[in-house]
């Protein structure tokens, strides 16, 4: 083989590395380095206006005790895979590494009221989660409230609640998003009508961070 392609193997495979850290998120042409925000959703964080858990469960096809869990999941999952010219990279947690802090954020109101409060988590808590994460913010998913709607006709409002901490536990932004549906979907379906919203969240946490 010649030296000149051999030297073009070497660059070719140098680069590889490069191009896969640009598709997470990360800007290296602004001179910026990436800011990780780790995304968690909390337990028992799927409200309604009419439905219980078991129907839910039954529209959906997801089971009882993992509805929460699979909302939060789909949500995180759309949000993380954002991509736009912008310093942040979300990442998803593994849930159960996490379960301390989440029971201790509170959550206040429905729908677009909804807010959550990380007065019961110390510093040194949310500041052990980051480090754990690598992060160096934190997006609540506050609440995924189900608004059902008989008029003018049969709509399911999805309302997600969310909020941005930084590591001093300062509330840096929050807001809502929805999506509708004619009913309740399965898994699938709720995370492809979901895509549009779950990306305005990110977008809306990518600008306040970046400015």
């Amino acid at each position: 083989m010649r030296p000149v392609n051999v030297l073009m193997q070497i660059l070719l495979f140098s680069i590889v590395p490069v191009i896969s850290w640009c598709k997470k998120g990360a800007s290296p042409a602004s001179g910026k380095e990436p800011v990780q925000i780790l995304i968690l959703g909390l337990k028992d964080n799927v409200k309604s206006n009419y439905y219980v858990k078991d129907m839910i469960s039954e529209e959906t096809g997801i089971w009882v005790d993992s509805i929460d869990l699979q909302f939060n999941h789909i949500i995180a999952h759309n949000i993380e895979n954002f991509t736009d010219k912008s310093t942040c990279v979300f990442i998803r947690p593994d849930t159960e590494r996490f379960a301390s802090i989440c029971n201790k954020i509170s959550v206040s109101g429905e729908g677009e009221n909804s807010s959550s409060d990380l007065s019961h988590v110390s510093r040194e808590d949310l500041q052990e989660v980051l480090d754990q994460a690598d992060a160096d913010y934190l997006l609540v998913l506050n609440q995924h409230y189900l608004k059902w709607q008989e008029e003018p006709m049969r709509t399911v409002f999805h309302i997600v609640s969310y909020t941005l901490y930084n590591k001093d536990k300062e509330r840096v932004y929050s807001g809502n998003q929805y999506f509708t549906s004619m009913k309740l979907e399965n898994a699938d379906k709720i995370k492809q009508l979901s895509r549009k919203s779950a990306t305005r969240i990110a977008s809306a946490v990518a600008k306040v961070i970046d400015r």
